[in-house]
């Protein structure tokens, strides 16, 4: 039985009149755009009204710095005092990216400088502390962190985790020589590392159609 013919016939509506209930009969449709097929009316988009954006309407606004070197991060070793220090900033942005490869670089570099000491302190555990100091574990070494704030109240937990690794990462007119083998080599990395966690449950990484 058609159930709408049913009810547009029935004595029970027919108040209503026929013709109010022959709009429940419509088949109303988007029209074709681009050679694709007509939507029915109920997947077509209606129309979008003007959004009012004032500044009476703002709820929040944040503001983080993103340190950027023309000539791409720092990753150099200095000594202070008896500390050595391996510097991994200024990535101007593209931290999220790279932070696996550049972590590789830093904790071989601390590795290196330490001569067979194994105690390392990293600071601050966003995305570049926290990356460094699992590779730092991974390599052998005993990690210490020292953070102001923990996830997910680190500036890292409000950026876009996004795949840009070279989106602000340098000028090409600053870069020394061998930076384009080295920026290759940690974005490999990266990816490399991100592919691995693909699939796994929550889906911390996956593709996404621009």
């Amino acid at each position: 039985m058609n159930r709408r013919s049913c009810l547009q016939h029935s004595s029970a509506f027919a108040g209503l009149g026929l013709a109010g209930l022959a709009g429940c009969e419509r088949r109303a449709s988007a029209p074709a755009t681009g050679g694709l097929p007509a939507l029915p009316f109920y997947d077509a988009v209606g129309p979008i009204g003007p959004i009012r954006a004032h500044v009476d309407r703002i709820i929040k606004t944040t503001v983080r710095l993103r340190p950027f070197r023309a000539a791409g991060p720092r990753m150099d070793v200095e000594r202070v005092g008896n500390t050595i220090v391996v510097h991994n900033d200024g990535h101007g942005g593209s931290g999220w990216s790279l932070s696996w490869g550049v972590a590789e670089v830093a904790a071989k570099k601390a590795r290196d400088a330490l001569l067979g000491n194994r105690d390392v302190a990293v600071i601050g555990c966003g995305a570049l502390g926290l990356t460094a100091a699992i590779t730092a574990q991974r390599m052998g070494m005993r990690v210490t962190i020292f953070a102001k704030q923990r996830p997910p109240d680190v500036r890292s937990s409000r950026a876009t985790g996004v795949w840009s690794p070279d989106s602000r990462i340098a000028l090409t007119s600053a870069v020394a020589p061998e930076f384009g083998a080295q920026w290759e080599a940690m974005a490999r990395t990266s990816m490399a590392t991100y592919q691995s966690y693909l699939g796994l449950p929550g889906t911390p990484i996956e593709w996404t159609g621009a």
